[in-house]
């Protein structure tokens, strides 16, 4: 290293120029007396003496008189203590920023890619608090308990909330049922291992590898249509296929839905024992995209292909087409999902408020 260079550094650790020269050459000379020292390097004559003190008070040097002032470097293992310090405090920093760090994100439209399962999680947080209608969540205990606030606070909301939790075959359970009261709407159990999902609204998705994988990445979207994708993947992958362990549905009405085929698989049974069923949808006209809630009865469904024993294969069959006809005091509406284009109403939200035999009229 050159001297200018050393200067550099000598200064950047807090010595004045000064010092920093009269440091540097004593090192050169050894010990030497101060009117020599001043002599050598650059620092005035009359600067000296309170030069090398302050070099003294802060341990670089040592000085002493012997017929005349005389100055000598200390061992660097005990005078540059400072230095060190400041040097693992730097080194401290740039870990403490590179943990903190997040990638900036490759963006295409509304779909970010992301490097680090902190970035996708961060997100997912985000995601939990904004949610005004349906989370749709796939994680594994201690990430559930990690976002636990967040969706009971969701969930005081109105916020339905689907969990599908995973826990190996032979894993003793690490979450009571208690946990999921007043947290999620139905939680559901599954024994293979999967991502990292969370879908908001249908509309925001917080998606990572399995940490299994070598090279982890995720990807952030907020998009209806892309979004489908993902919430297609969590009912056939992740949920309809688990039984579920906890569902805060009682027996008996008010009860409510935000998935149209669940809707469907309850009220049907119903429909076709001829009992009445009413109650209400909230949504939006698909014409006019204007907001509505409308309150009246259930009169018939429809959908492409035909209940199954098995719930998962209905609902594939459900995929294609959805319908329920809902009866209101002025007309007869068609109702699909979110998104639906086709029919008068687009729903966000079904309920059953009362469920009563045709017979009764009331």
């Amino acid at each position: 290293m050159e001297t200018d260079e050393l200067l550099t550094v000598l200064e950047d650790a807090g010595l004045s120029p000064y010092q920093a020269n009269a440091y540097a050459t004593l090192l050169e000379l050894g010990t030497t007396s101060a009117s020599e020292l001043a002599s050598a390097s650059d620092v005035p004559q009359p600067r000296i003496y309170d030069v090398l003190r302050a070099l003294d008070e802060q341990g670089y040097v040592t000085v002493y008189d012997q017929d005349r002032l005389y100055a000598r470097a200390n061992d660097p293992q005990n005078a540059l203590t400072g230095i060190k310090t400041a040097i693992q405090q730097y080194k401290s920093a740039i870990d403490e920023i590179e943990t903190r760090y997040q990638e900036p994100e490759r963006r295409d439209g509304n779909v970010s890619l992301v490097q680090r399962f902190r970035t996708v999680f961060d997100h997912a947080r985000d995601a939990i608090t904004d949610a005004r209608e349906h989370i749709q969540l796939a994680a594994t205990p201690s990430q559930f308990t990690a976002l636990q606030p967040l969706l009971r606070n969701a969930y005081d909301r109105g916020v339905h909330i689907h969990l599908s939790l995973y826990l190996p075959e032979n894993d003793t359970p690490t979450v009571e049922e208690a946990e999921f009261e007043g947290v999620c709407t139905e939680a559901r159990h599954r024994e293979l291992s999967g991502p990292f999902l969370l879908l908001v609204d249908r509309e925001r998705v917080c998606y990572a590898t399995p940490n299994r994988l070598p090279q982890e990445y995720g990807v952030l979207i907020d998009d209806y249509t892309t979004a489908y994708v993902f919430h297609w993947y969590y009912l056939t992958r992740l949920w309809e296929v688990y039984e579920p362990i906890y569902t805060d549905r009682k027996d008996n009405p008010p009860y409510s839905f935000v998935e149209i085929t669940e809707c469907i698989r309850a009220i049907e049974p119903l429909i076709e024992a001829e009992q009445r069923v009413t109650g209400q949808i909230t949504g939006e006209y698909t014409t006019t995209g204007r907001e509505c809630q409308l309150t009246g009865q259930f009169v018939a469904v429809n959908y492409t292909g035909s209940q199954s024993e098995t719930e998962g294969t209905s609902l594939l069959k459900l995929a294609a087409e959805a319908q329920i006809r809902f009866e209101t005091a002025e007309t007869v509406y068609t109702v699909g999902g979110r998104g639906a284009h086709i029919e008068d109403i687009a729903a966000k939200r079904f309920t059953i408020d009362q469920v009563e035999t045709e017979a009764s009229g009331s």
